[in-house]
């Protein structure tokens, strides 16, 4: 599962995407283990990121959201990717639904500590 999640976290960095926080949702009796929320530019990129994504994660259906780009969602089972544009990410907040659960990641340690 570490594996798949720094696989994704790598994936949305190398994409230019801003501000991608990964939360841990285990132990709270979900199907859904891991939430990572991410902010691209524009619709326009949103629509690129999720195209890429569909290739790099193996997936044939388009995403929840695709069509309108403003607010996209990756159901991989265990883990869940979603990708705002920034006014979008700022007005469905998911960040505050589960502030104590997120996690710092070794390249956002190390990055703050530059």
């Amino acid at each position: 599962m570490q594996e798949k999640i720094s696989a994704i976290l790598d994936f949305l960095n190398n994409q230019k995407c801003k501000d991608v926080a990964l939360y841990d949702l285990d132990g709270e009796k979900r199907l859904t283990k891991f939430i990572i929320i991410a902010t691209v530019s524009s619709f326009l990129e949103n629509k690129k990121l999720a195209q890429n994504f569909m290739e790099f994660a193996g997936l044939d259906n388009q995403p929840e959201g695709f069509n309108k780009g403003e607010w996209i969602i990756f159901d991989l089972g265990e883990i869940v990717v979603h990708t705002f544009i920034p006014t979008a990410r700022e007005k469905y907040n998911l960040d505050k639904l589960w502030q104590n659960k997120k996690v710092v990641t070794d390249k956002q340690s190390k990055k703050s500590k530059k």
